[in-house]
């Protein structure tokens, strides 16, 4: 029998939570949400992240619904997914982008997915205003962070200039009985 993969996600995506969390409730907030993961999940985040670290996927999404139930709003996982769009992005990237296109965007995206998990396989196809994303694979089902997937496409398309940009997840692992992939779609 194959050995199992621990999902696991790179630090950048819990400095992303870290910098959304204190952006909106203060330094006490993640603290507060520290201790929350450690006494009701058993997760001790560190308290500073390096650069070079690798964590538990679980951890990551857990952080983000804790997050979720301790500040809200209902879409606290859009809200995250809109504002990590725009912490992971560079302003050389940003400026890269607006001569680019969605589905540009897309295809490059699946080469920093594999930078940011260790799990899951991005499939892309598109053409003039129409997009189409497929996560394959990923170690973690949690339909709050496919929220943050919308909000974060939908950011990140935003920023190649495209202008009124639509994305949906047509195909959730999380909500679809029977789903194997997450598939979004994205139009413009």
């Amino acid at each position: 029998m194959p050995e199992l993969l621990t999902p696991l996600t790179y630090a950048t995506s819990f400095l992303s939570t870290r910098q959304f969390v204190v952006e909106h409730n203060g330094e006490e907030g993640w603290t507060r949400l520290r201790q929350e993961l450690a006494a009701k999940h058993g997760i001790e985040l560190p308290h500073d992240f390096s650069n070079a670290s690798w964590l538990p996927t679980l951890w990551f999404t857990t952080a983000l619904n804790v997050g979720r139930d301790l500040f809200g709003p209902a879409d606290f996982h859009a809200q995250f997914g809109n504002a990590a769009a725009e912490y992971e992005m560079s302003w050389v990237h940003r400026v890269a982008l607006r001569f680019t296109s969605p589905l540009w965007m897309l295809e490059r995206g699946r080469d920093y997915w594999k930078r940011a998990h260790n799990t899951g396989r991005w499939d892309a196809e598109g053409r003039t205003g129409w997009i189409r994303g497929t996560l394959h694979e990923f170690g973690v089902v949690d339909a709050g962070y496919c929220d943050s997937l919308v909000a974060w496409l939908r950011r990140s398309c935003m920023m190649t200039g495209a202008g009124k940009v639509f994305v949906v997840e047509r195909q959730c692992r999380a909500r679809t009985p029977g789903a194997t992939s997450c598939v979004f779609e994205g139009n413009w």
